[in-house]
């Protein structure tokens, strides 16, 4: 029997018996042989149980009874108890023996309970993180919105349940789009929060402040004010000009977008400090005139870090001879390149990858 320390009760967890009857279950500390074995933590041995007013009378033919507390760091986890039909039965050789066993099968005891209170929490949490996964895929958008003059694709592979890249496009009424692209620090749950806190307040925003650099400082001076030690946000704000073909951009430390024309891949500067690290930051903001046919790829840097099995780097390198190797396909079908020289150069994720592709009509 195991003691239920909530309840001070013993609970019948498994018996033996030549009848197969059932046996007593919910036992008061104190009460009866085994009750009396678990509260004194002392072997309790009785040679007639009829004579002994703590026997609490389970079947008339059982005589004489022992029991033996279970004991474990100096806890008492449960009581093994012996009964006979035979009075004085058990001799104290058999109160040694049990004793010796007794050590043993409560450290047994003891460590299945462990496993089993690990087990539950670990189904606990999985079920929280998939939750938490279902919330972030109606977060972020799992499909590029019908953008004018702008092809787009989304693939989002998160290293655990959840990610803590972030991404977001935002539509305006005279066509006008702005995209958000960004990476939390750290990963996990923790970062998915923090990324979640981004969201909602670049949202909040978007709707008054359509320039890039106005829209990075607004976000800056909130996350500055919800300050989260050790946590920060690297982004990249591109606002897209449908009519003229032209993306006005600021960078907060994020990756640099990969702009692909032909066969070539064009150098685009544009630099920033983090979100959510310094008071009163301005950002700066630059234009980059588009022209039929061209890529633009942002990714996160789970894409460019990503490791081989032998500590070789994928690259920013690797990932410009697929955008050039594919860059007259549709985005959907660049994106899918993408990924699928990821995972030939490892298919194991270390962390969250993220790419958009986009390609102007």
């Amino acid at each position: 029997m195991l003691v239920d320390e909530q309840k001070k009760v013993l609970r019948h967890r498994v018996s033996v018996r030549h009848d197969k009857r059932v046996n007593i279950d919910n036992v008061p500390l104190g009460k009866g042989i085994t009750g009396a074995a678990a509260e004194s933590r002392e072997p309790v041995r009785v040679d007639d149980t009829l004579t002994d007013p703590r026997y609490i009378a389970s079947h008339p033919d059982l005589r004489s009874e022992v029991a033996i507390p279970l004991i474990v760091h100096d806890r008492v986890v449960g009581v093994m108890d012996l009964e006979s039909d035979r009075v004085g039965y058990f001799t104290e050789d058999h109160v040694r023996t049990l004793s010796l066993l007794a050590p043993q099968i409560a450290t047994s005891v003891e460590n299945a309970r462990l496993y089993e209170e690990v087990a539950q929490r670990q189904r606990r949490m999985e079920e929280d993180l998939k939750a938490a996964r279902e919330l972030q895929t109606w977060l972020l958008p799992t499909e590029a919105p019908d953008l004018l003059n702008l092809e787009a694709a989304i693939g989002l592979r998160p290293a655990r349940e959840i990610s803590g890249d972030i991404y977001d496009f935002s539509e305006h009424d005279n066509d006008h789009a702005t995209l958000a692209f960004g990476d939390v620090s750290g990963k996990g749950a923790a970062a998915a929060l923090y990324g979640s806190l981004i969201s909602g307040i670049l949202r909040s925003a978007v709707r008054r402040r359509r320039s890039p650099a106005a829209l990075m400082k607004v976000l800056n001076d909130a996350l500055v004010a919800r300050k989260v030690e050790a946590r920060y946000v690297t982004m990249l704000v591109m606002l897209w000009h449908p009519q003229m073909r032209k993306f006005e951009m600021s960078n907060a430390g994020a990756l640099p977008p990969m702009i692909c024309r032909g066969a070539e891949i064009l150098k685009v500067r544009v630099e920033g400090v983090p979100l959510g690290l310094l008071p009163d930051r301005d950002y700066e903001e630059i234009s980059f005139q588009a022209q039929t046919g061209d890529v633009i790829v942002l990714y996160s840097d789970g894409v460019s870090d990503h490791m081989s099995p032998v500590g070789h780097e994928y690259g920013r390198w690797r990932l410009a001879n697929v955008v050039r190797g594919h860059h007259k396909k549709s985005a959907q079908e660049l994106l899918d390149a993408i990924f699928a020289d990821l995972d030939q150069f490892n298919p194991e994720l270390f962390d969250d990858q993220t790419v958009v592709v986009l390609k102007v009509k």
